[in-house]
């Protein structure tokens, strides 16, 4: 053993040029392929941060009706569809890949949002509970929150994002004014937007039309509590998880809807 250890040195010493040149050639190999792999993450993490903000790992999980999902602006729940109660909400909050979730109800219905004779214009009502705004990366950047009182005394408030105040108000303060909601006064308690780093990364000028388009419709958000006193009182709640990554989205979703389909199986009729 010793003697081939020794043979292998003296072999060296004797070729150093040959043996200089074959070291360079195996370091310089392994060197490309780790950039070249660690170009290749690095481009896909940007792709994936382009598309959907970093952080900003948010699943919908929707109710279907054969091969389409519901639409409860024009449609009706399926007899026997159940609320998803606390402990099914705690059981998918307790998979490894979720982070958080929040259920919520959504309208496309700007135009039943006014303030005297001026429309929201475009966008969407969402009827929110306490994680709603953290798991879609919201923050209150004037005024404050839905507050614990708000929700159990089915206060009408409500929170504007940037577009529409200023479709609303104009440059005026919408603090403490009231607008209406489907002939309901709401008093606007409070601005939302995104925080910084669940915005979509903007590079080019190519980068900033396609993605402030995405995301310029406007929206408000009110206490669910407060949801069946301008819709319906039985509509079943939409579902809105955070998984812990970008690439634990897929299998978050997958495992809450596997936790839904099977209550649903338990508690419709057969």
């Amino acid at each position: 053993m010793l003697e081939n250890i020794r043979l292998s040195f003296q072999g060296i010493w004797d070729h150093k040029l040959r043996s200089v040149l074959t070291m360079l050639g195996i370091i310089i190999g392994i060197g490309s392929i780790i950039a070249i792999v660690s170009t290749i993450k690095g481009t896909n993490e940007q792709i994936k941060q382009n598309l959907i903000g970093s952080g900003n790992n948010t699943v919908k999980i929707q109710l279907y009706q054969g091969d389409m999902p519901i639409d409860f602006g024009y449609q009706t729940a399926p007899y026997g569809v159940p609320e998803i109660n606390k402990s099914v909400l705690n059981e998918i909050k307790n998979i490894k890949e979720v982070e958080s979730a929040s259920l919520y109800h959504i309208r496309n219905k700007y135009d039943a949002v006014y303030r005297n004779a001026v429309s929201m214009g475009s966008g969407n009502i969402v009827g929110i509970d306490e994680n709603y705004l953290d798991v879609y990366g919201y923050q209150i950047i004037k005024g404050r929150g839905i507050s614990q009182e708000d929700y159990q005394k089915k206060n009408k408030t409500v929170l504007l994002d940037k577009t529409t105040s200023l479709n609303l108000f104009l440059n005026e303060d919408p603090i403490g004014k009231t607008i209406e909601i489907k002939g309901e006064p709401f008093v606007v308690v409070g601005i939302i937007g995104k925080k910084a780093e669940n915005q979509p990364v903007i590079n080019s000028l190519d980068d900033y039309m396609r993605y402030t388009n995405l995301n310029s419709s406007g929206m408000i958000c009110i206490p669910a509590t407060v949801w069946p006193m301008i819709y319906a009182f039985d509509e079943p709640k939409n579902l809105v998880i955070r998984a812990s990554s970008t690439d634990d989205m897929t299998v978050a979703g997958e495992k809450t809807a596997e936790i839904l389909n099977k209550y649903l199986t338990q508690t419709t009729p057969q």
